[in-house]
């Protein structure tokens, strides 16, 4: 486009191409509304990005689907897809500790009773917290000041156990502990089913033909702008208009889903209140993701692995492997990460085939991966990511009662939908024509 191109209006315009943003626009087209999804990147899917390696349709962001959620598993058959057993789960599993490492189903018998009481109180605590709104828990306020370093520490565990706990929680997590509150732990564990349940709510399958094609179908039959970062929305009470530098759309109501920190690139009109200026604040954890292909004909016994001191986690499915790189390993060398999933299953890394490493906090107009809610960020922004502003609804997995996982954008984008659809009926507006 030369000056910029006016769009004909719409009743929603959606900002954002992941599946928050996909869903949105599709429940709002499906109501008979018009709809258009402006995409600042050159691709949709956010940070659901599959790619081909070696011959293999391989995920570099969101990839896991569990027994929990309902409406990936919905969404994927409604759009011709299929699911595969991750075949990581009940297989034996190398726990890589300190001084030596070990393989089998279970941890060494020697961590048995701090991995016991961790888990315990874990489940114990979590029990009353409403996944939907974890701070209006009881003891909420305590339990969100509090890190879960701080916990751990409290539970006076081994070494060992200390360790496969910290690295586990902190693969999920994507952050350092002493920056994670236990509120928000607690959280993703009640919202899985309990500690000993969360693996398969979470981790029991993937896309065969990789996360990104959900998104990639949910487009299909949408009106979708890629390369066009949105600068500035505006709204004058009636509609709501979206600028780029190229491109402006004025709309009945807009769905603004993108990553909250990613906020502070467009300038809103009139401003967001006060309280939603802070949501940025909320932390977004680097997400470096390592994957590669073995030698052909290598056999390994393990699927998974737990603990090390560069990667903290890894899984294996046929001949590809991926390792998870923790807050603190970020910096490394993409050598030194590809060195140690080499080590965690037992190749040399020259024996390694088409390694490459994935830095989300690299990655343009998204910068990082899982929202982590700092100590006392629960209470303070939970209850700020749902809210509206104006003519404006939000969506995000970090603004779902699942924050760390395609399951939470894909509710996000249908709880905006419904209440973009509520209002535009309500107020009996619409921009265009309806047929």
């Amino acid at each position: 486009m030369g000056s910029e191109a006016t769009v004909p209006p719409v009743d929603v315009a959606v900002v954002g191409a992941g599946l928050a943003g996909l869903t949105a626009a599709r429940a709002v087209q499906r109501a008979g509304r018009s709809v258009v999804v402006v995409e600042a990147r050159d691709e949709v899917g956010g940070r659901a990005c599959s790619r081909e390696l070696g011959g293999q349709m391989v995920d570099f962001g969101g990839e896991w689907i569990g027994r929990a959620h309902r409406r990936m598993h919905r969404l994927v058959r409604d759009l011709g897809l299929d699911v595969e057993p991750a075949a990581n789960l009940g297989r034996p599993v190398r726990w890589r500790l300190p001084d030596r490492s070990t393989t089998g189903r279970l941890p060494p018998p020697r961590t048995w009773p701090g991995l016991a009481r961790a888990i315990g109180r874990a489940a114990w605590q979590s029990r009353g917290i409403d996944p939907e709104a974890p701070w209006t828990a009881r003891r909420a306020a305590e339990l969100d000041n509090r890190s879960v370093a701080g916990w751990l520490d409290d539970l006076g565990l081994d070494t060992e156990a200390r360790n496969l706990l910290e690295r586990l929680i902190g693969s999920l997590a994507c952050q350092a502990l002493d920056a994670m509150s236990l509120l928000h732990l607690l959280w993703l564990l009640r919202i899985a089913g309990g500690p000993v349940r969360s693996m398969n709510a979470t981790f029991q399958w993937r896309i065969r033909q990789g996360a990104q094609q959900v998104a990639r179908r949910l487009a299909e039959p949408l009106a979708v702008v890629l390369n066009t970062p949105i600068e500035r929305i505006s709204q004058d009470g009636a509609t709501a208009a979206i600028q780029a530098t190229e491109l402006s759309v004025r709309a009945g109501r807009v769905i603004v889903a993108v990553p909250v920190t990613q906020l502070p690139t467009i300038s809103f009109d009139p401003p967001l209140p006060g309280d939603l200026q802070r949501l940025p604040d909320l932390h977004i954890g680097p997400g470096t993701k390592v994957i590669a292909l073995l030698p052909q004909g290598h056999s390994v016994r393990h699927n998974t692995v737990l603990g090390g001191g560069t990667l903290w986690g890894g899984w294996r499915r046929g001949d590809r492997v991926s390792g998870f790189v923790p807050p603190a390993g970020a910096d490394a060398h993409d050598d030194a990460l590809v060195a140690d999933l080499a080590s965690a299953f037992d190749v040399r890394p020259d024996q390694l085939r088409s390694p490459t490493v994935m830095r989300w906090a690299d990655e343009r107009h998204i910068g990082g991966c899982d929202a982590v809610f700092a100590p006392g960020q629960v209470c303070a922004l939970g209850p700020l990511l749902a809210q509206p502003h104006g003519l404006l609804e939000f969506a995000g997995a970090e603004r779902s009662s699942w924050p760390d996982n395609m399951e939470g954008a894909v509710r996000s984008g249908e709880r905006a939908a419904r209440r973009t659809l509520a209002a535009l009926k309500d107020s009996r507006l619409s921009t265009t024509p309806r047929s």
